[in-house]
């Protein structure tokens, strides 16, 4: 098992950082703070992501080349680290390069999706990337982001789903089964989500199979 440190900091090998941000700006912002803090050369936003655009399917790989943030600053991502990443998963995954907009909260409903994407030129969503990429303007540091379509544009996230995450996104069980209790209905609409989340994680693996640890960031 690889060792946390106190401050929350998994040291992956010699070189590599990873800091579990948690959910949303406030987070994000704390979590790339400490990562420059650390001595960080670059900053990576890292995770799933939900779908905009209805031509994206669970498990797509979104590696933007620019990112909007909440209050619609665009940070455009390293160039070289783009192109070195599309380089090795191209053959391997189907990759959007399309921008990748931040919002504020959770977008639960199709309606929601599309609202923000009438607002947004963007072809996936995300709650933390735009963040880490204003840390990363501000420090000069190279910025990338890695997402993997989690929920697609017509998918509705069940109530029961948002009530039983925490704020780092971890499953907690009896909240599930305390909420499915009162909303039955959700148990169909919970499963498909369950399957793309899978997907998605599968395509994360893959990356970091292909990619290695450092994800091609040097």
């Amino acid at each position: 098992m690889v060792p946390i440190g106190a401050d929350g900091l998994v040291r992956l090998d010699g070189t590599t950082l990873l800091k579990v941000a948690g959910i949303g700006a406030k987070r994000a912002l704390a979590a790339s703070e400490l990562l420059i803090a650390e001595g960080a050369a670059a900053l990576l936003s890292w995770g799933s992501g939900g779908a905009l655009h209805p031509k994206l399917s669970p498990g797509n790989l979104i590696l933007p080349k620019s990112v909007i943030a909440s209050q619609k600053d665009v940070f455009p991502t390293d160039a070289d680290w783009h192109n070195r990443l599309v380089a090795r998963l191209k053959n391997r995954l189907e990759i959007h390069s399309e921008p990748l907009a931040q919002s504020p909260s959770v977008l639960a409903s199709p309606v929601e999706k599309l609202n923000f994407s009438n607002q947004n030129d963007a072809i996936a969503v995300d709650m933390e990337s735009g963040s880490v990429a204003e840390m990363a303007s501000r420090a000069n540091l190279p910025f990338m982001a890695i997402r993997a379509i989690a929920d697609t544009a017509d998918m509705a996230i069940p109530t029961s789903a948002l009530n039983a995450i925490d704020e780092y996104g971890r499953l907690r069980p009896m909240r599930l089964l305390s909420s499915l209790a009162r909303r039955p209905s959700d148990l169909v609409p919970l499963a498909r989500l369950s399957r793309s989340f899978r997907a998605a994680r599968t395509t994360l693996e893959t990356v970091v199979r292909l990619a290695g640890n450092d994800l091609l960031a040097f």
